[in-house]
């Protein structure tokens, strides 16, 4: 055996010290979440050839790579599902908002309002028509509180809106300051992988893909090429965070930073969800409201003016309100605080609450979507609309974290650390070390013999 055999032996030492050395590093983050078990890939050296007849000699054994195991194609499947997860789980929560503002105590309100009415048609007096002037205040109280409510609830998606914008441009940057050290670290050599900064890369990109619908891959040069909607993000040097630009009425919305083209989530993301919800969704309901209340507020309008005040008073409106924004600006006529002039009858006779009766008839008559709703039939649509909507999205979420657990577990099952595993590992290579040291001890007792025994006979 020549010294060859000592370079072998020794090349197995150092490799089975690489993969002693990656065991320990896996037991070492068996709790850590973000953390993807490694192992050590061998190969064998290049063969020496030696003199015309082309003798290979092996040269023993190297450390090829340290990888990750990991399954790429469930990564790009987890962060695709839960950019569905992030827009429908934000969508629910703030849906479940705006059902609080619509909830029984309108409908109680509303029934009061038109009790007053009922009560001022059976008997048209001064205290009936003070009744009815309180729960006519008590009922736009109530709608002016409610838009105040949808206002107030805007203004802070808003803001969490502009903050989740923020958070994805922080995270980008994470990314492509991980890409640069990555880069970096496995410039020095072939078999150097900068797999925990991998490890914190891959737990930015699960965050970023819960917060927009990202594409991405990895380059040759290690680096994470991340997309939105075919566009780089971070390609390589090339960085374009999203930017965030404040409209005529001060809510935010997205942009390229490098062309200034607007994007478009596509109800996709956490962010596309505070998006739609504060720009569709709490709007949508808010229309609605507006609807009923301006609608009626007009009908109720219409007849009153028609009808005679105590004091002979007519022509006036009962509400006033803008046409455009209802809801926020109703309020009974400042007139109507003397009560005499509220307008129960055809005429000013005491005991005439006819304009009472057809301002009461109101609440049967078919005044909304096209004739085919009455009043309280559709504001239970609204609640039920409401209701149906935050389901939906509520079910999609529920399905999005099962399919989602799914998923992870499988993930888990390739990467996660396995005490077990490692033992057995720790068990092999250490077994595999100290054979490399009995072949280093043997050739070592052999050049011994050789330089010390051999040659001493006769002496």
């Amino acid at each position: 055996m020549s010294f060859g055999g000592l370079y072998i032996s020794v090349s197995g030492i150092y490799a089975n010290k690489k993969s002693l050395d990656t065991v320990s590093h896996n037991i070492a983050n068996v709790n850590n979440p973000n953390y993807v078990r490694q192992g050590v890939t061998h190969a064998e050296r290049r063969y020496s050839t030696t003199g015309n007849l082309k003798y290979q000699t092996g040269a023993g054994v190297n450390v090829q790579e340290i990888r990750q195991i990991r399954d790429e194609f469930l990564d790009i499947k987890l962060r695709r599902e839960m950019a569905t997860f992030g827009y429908h789980y934000a969508k629910a929560e703030i849906l479940g908002e705006v059902e609080g503002i619509f909830d029984d105590g309108f409908q109680e309100m509303m029934n009061e309002f038109w009790k007053g009415w009922d009560e001022l048609f059976k008997e048209p007096t001064l205290t009936s028509r003070e009744l009815l002037h309180e729960n006519a205040v008590a009922f736009t109280t109530t709608v002016n509180h409610m838009s105040i409510q949808i206002d107030n609830l805007q203004y802070i998606l808003n803001k969490e809106m502009i903050n989740k914008a923020e958070e994805v441009n922080n995270i980008l940057g994470d990314i492509a300051n991980l890409n640069n050290k990555i880069k970096l670290a496995e410039s020095y050599g072939q078999n150097i992988s900068a797999n925990d900064y991998r490890d914190d890369r891959n737990a930015a990109m699960d965050k970023l893909a819960q917060l927009i619908p990202i594409t991405h891959y990895e380059n040759k040069y290690g680096e994470e090429v991340v997309s939105l909607q075919g566009r780089d993000l971070i390609n390589g040097n090339y960085f374009n965070p999203i930017e965030v630009r404040l409209n005529d009425k001060g809510h935010g919305e997205i942009y390229w930073s490098d062309t200034g083209e607007p994007i478009d989530l596509k109800g996709l993301g956490e962010l596309g969800g505070y998006i739609d919800a504060r720009d569709k969704s709490v709007v949508k309901y808010r229309d609605k409201l507006d609807t009923m209340v301006g609608t009626l507020a007009d009908k109720i309008n219409e007849i009153h003016k028609d009808g005679v005040g105590l004091d002979g008073t007519t022509g006036l409106n009962f509400f006033e309100f803008e046409e455009n924004n209802p809801s926020a600006t109703i309020k009974v006529n400042k007139d109507l605080a003397d009560f005499n002039k509220i307008a129960a009858g055809k005429t000013n006779a005491k005991n005439d609450g006819d304009n009472a009766k057809e301002i009461l008839d109101l609440r049967e008559e078919f005044l909304f979507e096209n004739g085919t709703m009455k009043i309280d039939g559709f504001y239970r649509d609204l609640i039920l609309t409401l209701g149906l909507e935050r389901q939906e999205s509520r079910d999609i979420a529920e399905n999005q974290v099962m399919l989602i657990r799914q998923i992870d577990e499988r993930r888990s099952e390739i990467s996660s650390v396995s005490l077990d595993e490692e033992m057995a590992d720790m068990l092999r290579y250490q077994h595999s070390y100290i054979a490399n040291s009995r072949v280093i001890n043997a050739i070592d007792e052999m050049i011994d013999q050789v330089v010390n025994r051999m040659g001493i006979a006769g002496r």
